[in-house]
Parts: structure tokens; C-alpha cells; sequence
């Protein structure tokens, strides 16, 4: 029941070129950032964590030719698909950077709108990004986030303590609680903003479902064990790892038999800051 256990993430170009997590995930946010942003002529946009191209690719399109955007990330094969992307798109107010967002790589206030889609629970150092985009936004330029917030996947972690209750292992809901809740809320978000020298101007809270057949198809879906997996397994010992993820299995598919599916929410949230 447990092979995703010894899934490996394989960052290579062919993975890549076929890796596309919007439908699943990323699509949600962007289009709340999508639906809240303030656009208008002759801006200049970095997005923070491009990955493989989205929103930046669709925000060049509804921006238009007045505006010059600027994707940073770190992710070699991910911005070289965002690269292939332009081509393909015919986007020529577009530029891929391999960049960190604790190094952007601009001049003090030159830069009018900086957007990041879900970029800042992947952020190490959150408050040295806020840092630099104070630092290469221009007067009352514009920082706009957005985030799944503390809460997310209310029942699969409500689950998950369970289960290790059950199974003697409640040594390690400590450690599971520090994993769930270093997601942001919306206190601990604002707080990045008025401490790195934004006011925030405007909050957008929204909220989507994620639906699975059971317990089974949830851990073994590819985005799952691609982007939460591996911070699960962290958490316990290799010697533990079959008894808890084989309980928690059962009792996830066990609820989803009771409750038709096995239904997760999302909370999100769109916040925009200006710089002072």
C-alpha cells in the first residue's frame, strides 16, 4: 500500500517539459491574483518563483507591449521551460532571470509591481525577499502575494493526529503540528509586510476543495508526493515510517468510505502592500 514511500523527485528536463501543476494547484491562486490585481500601462513587473512560466506568461499577455515583466527563480529546468514558453507564446515583453529573490538582480526603485504566486511558503529567508523588494520597488510601488494560509487540509491532518494517537505514537504531533502550521496567516503575512517597510493596502480571502476517491489515490497522486511528501516523511524514523503512513492510509480510506470521497480544504488569500 506504501510505495509512494520511496518516491524521489528526479529534477531533470524530460520530467519537466511534461510537469504542469496548474490544474491541480497553482490555477487557484493565480487566478485570485488574476482577478485582484490592478493593472495598467507602462509598468515594470518581477514575479517572484516563475517556475515554468505561470501567471508571468498570462499576465505579459493581459499587460501588453507597454510593460516589460521580469520572472526571478532559481529553478534551472524549470525556467528553461518558462524560456521555451516565450518562444512558443511569441511574448516579447518577457525575460527569464535565474535568480534568487534574496539577490534581485536590479537597481534601487526601478521596478513598479512585484506579484508572487504561492512563492512565500518556499521562501527560507521571507523577511530578507520582502528586504530586497522594498529595496528595487520604486515610491508607492506595489508587492502582491499570494498564499494558502494555516487551516489548509483541516481533515488530513485531523486524520493524521488521530492516527498516531492510535497507533503510540504521540511523540511525534509535535513535530507534525510545526510542519502544519508554518503556513502563514493572515497576521503573520501582514507582519512581513509592516516590518519591511510596506502598509498593506488590500486583503482578498478565498477558499477551494480538493477532492479524492480515498486515503490511496490522495498519497499517491503525483503532486502530492511531488510537493508535501517528502516534509511528511522528515518527521519520523525511517524504522516508523510503514506503521504510520499504513495506519493513516487505512484510516483516511475508512473516512472517505463514510463520507464519499475524501474532501481537503484550501483557504487563500490575496495581499497586496505598497511600499513607503
Amino acid at each position: 500500500m506504501t510505495a509512494y514511500l520511496n518516491y524521489q523527485f528526479d529534477d531533470n528536463e524530460a520530467f519537466i517539459n511534461t510537469f504542469d501543476e496548474l490544474p491541480l494547484w497553482s490555477a487557484y491562486f493565480g487566478i485570485l491574483l488574476l482577478k485582484h490585481l490592478n493593472i495598467k500601462p507602462n509598468l515594470t513587473v518581477i514575479d517572484i518563483g516563475s517556475g515554468a512560466g505561470f501567471p508571468i506568461m498570462e499576465l505579459a499577455g493581459r499587460l501588453g507591449s507597454s510593460c516589460k515583466l521580469y520572472g526571478i527563480d532559481p529553478w534551472v529546468n524549470a525556467t528553461n521551460r518558462a524560456k521555451q514558453k516565450i518562444i512558443n507564446y511569441g511574448l516579447t515583453n518577457v525575460e527569464i532571470i535565474e535568480s534568487s529573490a534574496v539577490a534581485i538582480p536590479f537597481p534601487n526603485q526601478t521596478i513598479d509591481l512585484i506579484v508572487s504566486n504561492l512563492g512565500i511558503n518556499n521562501f527560507d529567508n521571507p523577511n530578507e525577499v520582502f528586504k530586497e523588494c522594498s529595496r528595487v520597488l520604486k515610491l508607492n510601488g506595489q508587492l502582491v502575494l499570494t498564499s494558502n494560509l494555516n487551516g489548509h487540509w483541516n481533515k488530513f491532518y485531523e486524520i493524521f493526529y488521530l492516527t498516531l494517537k492510535q497507533i503510540g505514537k504521540e511523540s511525534y504531533i509535535v513535530n507534525l503540528k510545526k510542519e502544519e502550521e508554518h503556513r502563514g496567516s493572515i497576521e503573520s503575512i501582514s507582519t512581513l509586510f509592516t516590518t519591511n517597510g510596506f502598509k498593506v493596502s488590500r486583503i482578498f480571502e478565498d477558499s477551494f476543495e480538493m477532492k479524492f476517491v480515498d486515503g490511496t489515490a490522495f498519497l499517491n497522486h503525483y503532486f502530492i508526493k511531488l510537493g508535501w511528501l517528502s516534509s511528511w516523511l522528515k518527521l519520523f524514523t525511517k524504522e516508523d515510517l510503514e506503521e504510520i503512513f499504513s495506519a493513516l492510509e487505512q484510516n483516511l480510506n475508512d473516512h472517505s468510505k463514510e463520507n464519499n470521497g475524501l474532501t481537503l480544504t484550501v483557504p487563500m488569500v490575496f495581499m497586496e502592500g505598497e511600499k513607503l
